[in-house]
C-alpha cells in the first residue's frame, strides 16, 4: 500500500513539472516527427558535444544522422509490410540527446507528457499553443551513451514506459531497477569478459587501465576489476600450473574526467609513466574510453614525440570508428592497436535508402506538384545541416543542392536501430492480437506498458535477415565481437605521408554455452608498434611483453613483493614441490616413497623395483650362496671337531670362527638383497652387510698382529707373551 501510494505520488509531481516544462521550452527546439497510429520515441546524438554552456557541437554524420535514418528507414519498412500490425501506421518522434545526461533528460520529457496527453490526462489549459505532436507514445529506441540511457530509464520507468538501447552496454543497465530497460546490444560484462580473455591469451599479466567519466567508462572498467579478480579463482577443471601463468594485475588506473583535454591527460600518462619501476615491463594499456577522449589520447600519446610507444586495447566505443584516429596527425600513433567491435551486418536496401535522401529545399519543389505522402523525404530537420556540413556548401546555392550521396561508410551500429525497431513493432503485434490480416484488439490510446515490455522480455523475435532475437535474463542479447588491428595497409604507397590505414579483423570472441566465451585470436598475424623510439613508422609481430616480473623456473617458488604479479624467485630442494595457495607459496617435501612430478606442481608414489625370485638374474647368485653356505658349514663343523688339534690351535680357533660367521652372514645376505624391499630386508641389509665384512677382516686383522707379535717376541725372550693370548686378541 504504501509502495502504490509512493509511485503515484512521485508520478504526480513529475506530472505538474512537465506541465511547467511546457510553459517554459523554446518553440525553436527541433525533432524528426513522422505522423502514424501509434507513435515510437527515438533518441540519438545528432550533434557532438559541445560544452557546459552550449551542449550541442558539431553534426554527428555517423552516430547521429546515419543512425536516426536507420530507424525512420526500419519504420517506412514495417508500413510498407502488410502483415506486421495490418491497419495501423507506426509514427516515430526522435530527438537529439547531443551526447549530454542533462540535454537528453530534458529531451525526454516530452516523452512522457506525450504520452500523458494522449492517454488518460486532459490538457488543463488548451489555449497554450502545442509545441509538438501529442503522440501516443509506447515505447523509445535509445539512448547511445550509457549515461544518457541511464538517466532516461530512471525517468521512463515511472510511467511504465518500455526502452530499448541500441548502444548502451554498461552493466549497471542490468540491475532490477532498471525494470522497463532492454538492449539489443551486449552488457560490457561481455566485452570485459573478452578482453580478459585476449590478455590471457597473449600473456600480458601487468597492464595499465585507464576510462572514462560516466556509466560507460566506470562501469566497463568495473566489470573488468570484477573479472581479473574471479580469474585467479582456483578453477578444478584447469590445470594449476596453467592457471598460475594467467594471473593478470592492474599495474595503474586513472579515470579521465568529464571534458578532459589533450594536456589533462598528457600529464595522466606522465604520471602513470613515472610510478611504474625500472625493472617492470608495463606496457600494454587496457581502454574503457569514449570516442571523444580515445581521439584526445592518441593526440596526448604523439606528443611524448615517439619516446613512448604503449600497446593499447580499446573497447567498442573506438571499435572501428574512423573519426577516432586524425589522418596524417594520430594515424601512426594508433598503429599496432587492438579493438574490439560488436559483429553486426548492414541493413539490407539501406544503402540505397540512404543514398537517395535529398535535403528539404529540394523536397518542397518535389511537393508542389505531387501530394503523395509516400515520397521518400529526409524527414529530420538536422538533414540540411548534415548536407551542408558533409559538401562544404550553402543550400541557398542550386549547386550545393544538386550533390548526390554516395555513402560506403557505414556506422556499426546501424542493425541494432533496426532490431530494436522491429522488436517493438513485433511486441505490439502480439499485445494487440493481430493476425496477419488485422488486429482485433484496437485500444491505441491504453497501451500498458508493463504487460507490453513482458512480452518483450519472453517472446523470441524475428528481424530482418532471418536472424532471431531473444533477451536474456539481464534484458540483453548475448554478445559477438570482432577484434580488429589498426595497421598500415598493405598497399603501401612511395609517399610516406599518404600511407593508408585500415581495421584488419585478427579474430572473434562470441558468448558460448558457458558464460566464459569463446576466443579466436589469430596472434601470428597481429602487427603490434615497434620498440625503436628513434622511428616511428617500425612495427613487429614479436608479441610485446607486458609483465611485473619474469616467470620463475620449474621448481622455484614466487615471494610475492605487495602484488600477486610481482615477485622474487627462490628454489625449493629437489625433493619438494611448489604449493601455490594463491596468498603465497610455499616448498612442501614429498612424502617417503614418492617423487616430484617434472613441473615440480605434485608428488608421484615411486614404483618399487626388485629382481624377481624365479628369475634367472635371482637363481644364479641364490645358488652361488648356497652352495658357498653349505662350504662354510662344512668347514666350521670340521674346525669344531678338530679345535683340540695343533694345527686349529696354531690357527687360532676363536677368530676362525668369527671369520667363518662372517663369511656365513655374507652369503646369507643375497636374500634380503633379492627379495621384495620391506622394511625389515632393509634393516637387514643395512647390518648385516657390514657385520659380515667387520667380521671377515677383523679376525683376519687380528691374525695377522698376532703372528707378527710371536715373530717380535723371540727378539724378546717371551717378554710378550702374555698379550697376545686368545683373551688378549678377543678383545
Amino acid at each position: 500500500m504504501f509502495y502504490y501510494y509512493y509511485y503515484h505520488h512521485y508520478q504526480l509531481i513529475f506530472y505538474f513539472l512537465i506541465l511547467f516544462i511546457n510553459k517554459t521550452l523554446s518553440t525553436t527546439e527541433r525533432y524528426a516527427h513522422r505522423r502514424g497510429d501509434v507513435t515510437l520515441g527515438g533518441l540519438f546524438p545528432v550533434h557532438e558535444y559541445g560544452n557546459p554552456r552550449e551542449p550541442c557541437g558539431t553534426i554527428s554524420e555517423f552516430r547521429g544522422i546515419q543512425r536516426l535514418e536507420a530507424m525512420l528507414f526500419a519504420i517506412e519498412q514495417i508500413n510498407n509490410d502488410k502483415q506486421l500490425l495490418p491497419g495501423i501506421e507506426l509514427g516515430a518522434l526522435i530527438f537529439d540527446t547531443c551526447s549530454d545526461d542533462n540535454y537528453a533528460l530534458e529531451q525526454s520529457l516530452r516523452f512522457v507528457r506525450s504520452r500523458l496527453a494522449s492517454g488518460t490526462c486532459i490538457c488543463i489549459n488548451t489555449s497554450t499553443p502545442e509545441l509538438f505532436h501529442n503522440d501516443n507514445i509506447f515505447g523509445v529506441v535509445g539512448a547511445t551513451l550509457s549515461s544518457v540511457s541511464v538517466h532516461v530509464a530512471n525517468l521512463l520507468r515511472l510511467f511504465q514506459l518500455p526502452q530499448i538501447s541500441y548502444a548502451s552496454t554498461t552493466p549497471k543497465l542490468s540491475e532490477p531497477s532498471f525494470d522497463y530497460f532492454a538492449r539489443t546490444v551486449p552488457s560490457d560484462s561481455n566485452q570485459a569478459r573478452a578482453i580478459v580473455d585476449i590478455l590471457q591469451s597473449l600473456n600480458f599479466t601487468y597492464v595499465n587501465a585507464i576510462y572514462s567519466h560516466g556509466d560507460y567508462g566506470e562501469g566497463g572498467f568495473r566489470e573488468f576489476k570484477r573479472l581479473l579478480k574471479l580469474s585467479t579463482n582456483i578453477d578444478d577443471d584447469i590445470n594449476i600450473y596453467k592457471k598460475r601463468q594467467q594471473r593478470i594485475c592492474i599495474s595503474d588506473e586513472q579515470r579521465l574526467k568529464r571534458d578532459a583535454s589533450i594536456y589533462d591527460i598528457k600529464i595522466i600518462l606522465e604520471t602513470m609513466l613515472e610510478r611504474i619501476k625500472p625493472d617492470v615491463q608495463a606496457r600494454v594499456y587496457v581502454l574503457f574510453v569514449t570516442k571523444e577522449d580515445a581521439r584526445k589520447l592518441l593526440q596526448a600519446i604523439k606528443l611524448f614525440n615517439g619516446t613512448y610507444r604503449p600497446v593499447l586495447i580499446a573497447s567498442d566505443a573506438w571499435g572501428k570508428e574512423s573519426s577516432v584516429v586524425i589522418n596524417g596527425e594520430t594515424d601512426e600513433i594508433a598503429v599496432g592497436a587492438l579493438t574490439l567491435e560488436l559483429v553486426s551486418i548492414q541493413p539490407s536496401n539501406f544503402d540505397r535508402y540512404f543514398n537517395a535522401l535529398k535535403p528539404d529545399i529540394i523536397n518542397r519543389k518535389i511537393y508542389e506538384n505531387s501530394h503523395d505522402e509516400k515520397l521518400k523525404s529526409s524527414r529530420n530537420p538536422w538533414f540540411n545541416e548534415f548536407w551542408e556540413n558533409r559538401f562544404g556548401c550553402n543550400l541557398t546555392s542550386t549547386i550545393c543542392a544538386n550533390h548526390q550521396l554516395n555513402e560506403t561508410n557505414w556506422d556499426s551500429k546501424l542493425q541494432f536501430i533496426v532490431d530494436a525497431t522491429y522488436v517493438f513493432a513485433q511486441a505490439l503485434h502480439s499485445y494487440l492480437n493481430c493476425t496477419s490480416l488485422k488486429c482485433s484488439n484496437i485500444s491505441l490510446n491504453h497501451i500498458n506498458g508493463t504487460k507490453l515490455f513482458q512480452l518483450i522480455l519472453e517472446k523470441t523475435f524475428l528481424v530482418p535477415d532471418f536472424r532471431q532475437i531473444q533477451f536474456n535474463s539481464e534484458r540483453f542479447v548475448p554478445g559477438h565481437y570482432r577484434i580488429y588491428n589498426y595497421r598500415r595497409s598493405h598497399l603501401v604507397s612511395s609517399d610516406i605521408n599518404a600511407l593508408p590505414y585500415e581495421y584488419v579483423s585478427v579474430g572473434e570472441w562470441k558468448t558460448g554455452r558457458n558464460k566464459n566465451g569463446q576466443l579466436n585470436l589469430a596472434i601470428d598475424s597481429i602487427v603490434w608498434p615497434g620498440t625503436n623510439i628513434h622511428n616511428l613508422l617500425s612495427t613487429t609481430t614479436i608479441i610485446p611483453i607486458s609483465r611485473c616480473s619474469t616467470p620463475c623456473r620449474v621448481g622455484e617458488l614466487r615471494q610475492f613483493q605487495g602484488d600477486s604479479c610481482c615477485w622474487v624467485c627462490t628454489p625449493c630442494n629437489e625433493t619438494s614441490i611448489v604449493v601455490d595457495l594463491q596468498e603465497h607459496e610455499y616448498c612442501e617435501p614429498c612424502s617417503i616413497g614418492y617423487w616430484p612430478t617434472i613441473n615440480r606442481t605434485s608428488c608421484y608414489k615411486l614404483e618399487e623395483t626388485y629382481i624377481d625370485i624365479l628369475s634367472i638374474q635371482a637363481l644364479i647368485p641364490i645358488c652361488l650362496s648356497i652352495i658357498g653356505n653349505i662350504f662354510t658349514l662344512f668347514i666350521v663343523i670340521l674346525f669344531y671337531k678338530k679345535r683340540e688339534t695343533p694345527v686349529v690351535k696354531a690357527s687360532g680357533k676363536e677368530l676362525c670362527f668369527i671369520m667363518l660367521a662372517g663369511i656365513h652372514l655374507c652369503y646369507l645376505m643375497t636374500f634380503p638383497i633379492l627379495l621384495k624391499p620391506h622394511v625389515i630386508t632393509c634393516i637387514i641389509q643395512r647390518l648385516g652387510i657390514g657385520l659380515g665384512f667387520s667380521m671377515m677382516y677383523a679376525a683376519l686383522l687380528t691374525k695377522t698382529n698376532r703372528i707378527a707379535r710371536i715373530f717380535e717376541s723371540t727378539k724378546k725372550q717371551g717378554k710378550f707373551k702374555k698379550k697376545i693370548s686368545n683373551y688378549i686378541r678377543l678383545r
